[in-house]
């Protein structure tokens, strides 16, 4: 009906101008304003009603350009490009609203136009981030709830109004990765790492990151950064190369084999396949080595969609704050994932004035505590066990630890320090987790509590807590006869306690 009411509105206004050419750019739209001042016989003060963008044919009338066909106190009329500074725009009803402005007042409709050609570059990238999108599956965080979450947050700031060259709409994609990185593919897929939704602290801050991603896309910054002249003759070798290597640029190969069952992602990837597929060579293949210009410019438009979706601007500088606190803490000054180095990151926040600390995001926190525990895990087996800790000491500072929180955070101080004082300190912790498990016996705690105990030379107490750990596991056993893969898990951790036993009894 409304591509009907398009071309109807179109005819009768070629019809009644006799013009021999009329390109509409978009569908009818719906953007109302005022004069600023007097317009040919209109006074300042006038009703204006944008109601199409064209591109029009020179003729003896008009020169050759983009016109917007509008309704002008009663009169159709075409309204050149450069004379959009006359028009006051009204204020905004809806987000529908917001968009179409967006989308006038920065050209994107024109844009968006010229992108809908055929155009070899624009298909070999696409073609590209879609290939890579499905190698991104092999490290994707599936938990449904973090998946819809994460999309309701990008729903809230664009809606169906901003669409991929695809005819699609933007979407999410939530990856396992300890870093707080999220990129926009030039296809429409927004990538959000685990890592960047743990170091955030509130929907605003993520919604920020999300909106500048959004601008980026927007302003077609990715294939702009794109050279032509590398990319047929090098693309297949590029991810070949990519796709066939075990740890792109680090030449490691460990792998995440943790426990699993209490955390929220199906499964934990293997950190060689992370670093492989997440890596600065990927990011600048694929037009996302942003210049600062291209920076600053996509936060301006980000902090017009937070403003108008209600969310503080303030919450942009926030979020960058943190990231490049992450960076700093770790000692990564140079070849940062999406965001090249700390200088960069600084130059983004330099200028802007110091957030106001924002109101605990209780709602974010409790959305996100079981992601926080899934990255500390991440960081654990990658070492990184400051990182860890801090993690797991946000969700109990925030009151939201569960029994995993707590083993987490054991096993990153013991493997940090080995004292009277932090081992003791650890027994305090366990039992807080035992605490939490409200007298239903937890295999994990019991095996943490058996391994601090050997450490401290406490033998006869951990020879107790291995038969008690036997009966969890044998009780268990019987509650789940079904499932394989528990009766493997489930055996092999009864023959190590039954060596820990004889190990013991020898001493």
């Amino acid at each position: 009906m409304k591509r009907f009411f398009t071309i109807c509105l179109v005819a009768i206004f070629c019809a009644s101008t006799g013009f021999a050419k009329q390109e509409p750019i978009t569908e009818y739209i719906n953007i109302k304003g005022t004069l600023k001042q007097d317009y040919g016989q209109a006074p300042q003060g006038a009703t204006v009603n944008i109601k199409m963008v064209l591109k029009v044919s020179e003729s003896k009338q008009y020169k050759r350009g983009v016109y917007y066909l509008a309704d002008l106190e009663g009169q159709q009329i075409l309204i050149p490009k450069d004379d959009l500074d006359y028009i006051e725009l009204d204020k905004p009803q809806n987000l529908s609203d917001f968009w179409q402005q967006i989308y006038l007042t920065y050209h994107f409709y024109e844009q968006q136009a010229e992108q809908e050609k055929p155009n070899d570059l624009r298909l070999e990238v696409e073609a590209e981030s879609q290939e890579y999108l499905e190698h991104l599956n092999e490290i994707a965080y599936e938990d449904a709830y973090t998946a819809s979450y994460v999309q309701s947050v990008l729903a809230k700031l664009c809606g169906p109004n901003v669409t991929t060259n695809r005819n699609g709409n933007l979407n999410t994609f939530v990856i396992q990765s300890p870093e707080p990185t999220s990129f926009m593919l030039p296809s429409g897929n927004i990538i959000v790492s685990t890592g960047l939704l743990c170091t955030l602290d509130s929907e605003a801050e993520l919604a920020a990151i999300l909106a500048s991603e959004i601008g980026h896309y927007l302003y077609d910054h990715q294939v702009t950064n794109v050279h032509r002249a590398t990319q047929r003759a090098q693309r297949a070798l590029f991810w070949a190369d990519v796709f066939s290597s075990v740890a792109y640029n680090y030449g490691v190969d460990f792998y995440y084999d943790g426990d699993w069952r209490n955390l929220g992602a199906s499964f934990v990837a293997d950190m060689g396949t992370i670093i492989s597929l997440l890596c600065v060579p990927v990011i600048n293949r694929l037009g996302m080595n942003y210049s600062n210009s291209q920076e600053q410019e996509a936060d301006k438009l980000a902090c017009r969609i937070l403003s108008f979706t209600g969310y503080s601007e303030d919450a942009l500088t926030s979020a960058l704050r943190k990231i490049r606190d992450y960076y700093l803490r770790n000692r990564r000054q140079e070849n940062i994932l999406r965001y090249n180095s700390i200088e960069d990151l600084q130059k983004r926040i330099e200028g802007k004035p110091d957030p106001v600390p924002a109101p605990t995001d209780r709602p974010y926190l409790k959305n996100t505590y079981d992601l926080i525990n899934f990255n500390a895990d991440l960081n654990y087996r990658a070492a990184l066990y400051q990182e860890t800790i801090m993690l797991t000491e946000k969700n109990i500072a925030n009151r939201l630890a569960d029994c995993q929180t707590y083993i987490i955070l054991v096993r990153a101080k013991m493997a940090l320090d080995n004292t009277e004082t932090v081992n003791n300190e650890c027994l305090s912790l366990l039992e807080k987790a035992k605490e939490i498990s409200q007298g239903f016996p937890n295999p994990d705690v019991c095996k943490q509590r058996i391994l601090l105990l050997m450490r401290m030379q406490k033998q006869s107490k951990a020879l107790t807590e291995l038969h008690d750990y036997i009966d969890i596991l044998t009780t268990y056993k019987k509650q789940r006869p079904a499932d394989k893969e528990e009766r493997i898990w489930i055996d092999k951790e009864m023959n190590w306690a039954q060596l820990m036993i004889k190990r013991i009894n020898k001493i």
